[in-house]
């Protein structure tokens, strides 16, 4: 008996110590994978990012507040700039565009949500519409991509130097998702996909596809598009809320899949160095803003519907929370193309995540005619 029992410890250990050293092994091909692969996220079609030519005037600060202390290929010392893209299915159109300021020193990141209505005109793309959506595959503008035609567009409007950039297509969305293990979220309404795709109200984890139908939802939504912009914010609260619970070993477990299906000029140790600058911020530091403006409707510059910027408005919103240690701008600084300003609806429109975490969601009425629940019965 004491013989079988020494057997089954001796083989016990062994089969531990196999297993050890299989873990090992594997932990440290995929540590190598990740560590050779300096730009993983690097794609034939987006490239590296063009040299930003332009001078950027500094506020007056001594060297040691503004040192962020982070070895960042950055424009500006004590900021990051990140350009966020989301694509539509064929990879064309930018029907999301975020840009994300973390100011490295206050430990604080401003998002500005850039409707993809807005009207920019044929100085920025070929389109007939002549809406920045278009600027990726159509942009008329410099620039010796799709990518590089947006930095140009988005950095002649809002003079902000873009650092980096990231894109993903909205297809490419629920794997994403699924890696991370869903995301946890409250969702204050029903949201009637189509009929057979509904996310019903209230807290739960979103699979990949409910992500991507949470996102791009719009149809019953009054202000449509607009509508959908401040639903998204809720989306990008809970995200990074799920983000700041990720582990080192969830990360790299989850990076083949991240290597797949993102595109991104970043580099490994930037993404380690922004990862770690974001478990330090607090939720109610992160602040979403909306570039201010108005609906366009068929006749005020062509026959589409579209979006005009307020120009005074957007300018105190970059001097306020984009630009903090630059000089202020000046409407005359900016390439903003203003095409009518009757209505301030839109104007100082922003949340931020730790009151969304709280329950304070933004407001999204529906229309009166939406689908409901009572009707699918």
């Amino acid at each position: 008996m004491m013989k079988r029992n020494k057997f089954r410890i001796f083989r016990d250990v062994l089969i531990l110590l196999v297993t050890l050293a299989v873990l090992f092994f594997v932990g440290k091909a995929m540590i190598s994978s990740v560590v050779s692969d300096k730009k993983p996220f690097i794609s034939e079609d987006s490239g590296e990012l063009e040299k930003d030519t332009n001078t950027y005037l500094l506020k007056p600060a001594e060297p040691e507040i503004m040192f962020d202390g982070l070895d960042l290929n950055q424009y500006i010392e004590g900021q990051y700039t990140v350009l966020c893209l989301g694509m539509d299915e064929k990879g064309l159109n930018t029907d999301i565009i975020l840009l994300a300021v973390f100011d490295l020193n206050a430990a604080k990141i401003n998002i500005l949500q850039i409707p993809r209505d807005c009207y920019v005109g044929y100085e920025y793309t070929y389109n007939d519409i002549g809406k920045i959506n278009s600027v990726y595959a159509e942009g008329s503008c410099s620039g010796s991509n799709g990518i590089n035609k947006m930095v140009t567009c988005i950095r002649d409007m809002f003079g902000i130097p873009i650092d980096s950039y990231i894109g993903i297509k909205c297809t490419d969305v629920p794997p994403v998702v699924e890696a991370m293990g869903g995301i946890p979220i409250n969702v204050p309404y029903d949201i009637i996909y189509e009929a057979d795709k509904i996310i019903y109200r209230g807290e739960q984890v979103l699979n990949g596809e409910q992500s991507e139908w949470f996102v791009r939802f719009r149809h019953d939504y009054l202000e449509g598009d607009i509508a959908r912009i401040r639903a998204q914010r809720i989306f990008l609260a809970a995200a990074m809320q799920k983000v700041k619970d990720l582990g080192t070993l969830k990360i790299l477990k989850i990076y083949p899949t991240l290597k797949k299906y993102i595109m991104s000029d970043l580099e490994l140790r930037e993404i380690g160095m922004i990862s770690e600058f974001a478990q330090t911020v607090p939720m109610e530091n992160v602040t979403v803003h909306m570039v201010p403006g108005e609906d366009l409707v068929p006749g005020d510059i062509n026959e589409y519907y579209g979006y005009s910027v307020h120009e005074q408005e957007t300018v105190d919103l970059l001097n306020e929370c984009f630009r903090p240690y630059q000089e202020e701008l000046y409407a005359e600084d900016l390439h903003l193309c203003e095409v009518k300003h009757t209505a301030e609806y839109y104007d100082n429109d922003s949340s931020n995540f730790g009151d969304i975490a709280n329950g304070k969601v933004p407001e999204v009425p529906f229309r009166e005619d939406a689908n409901t629940l009572e009707d699918m019965n």
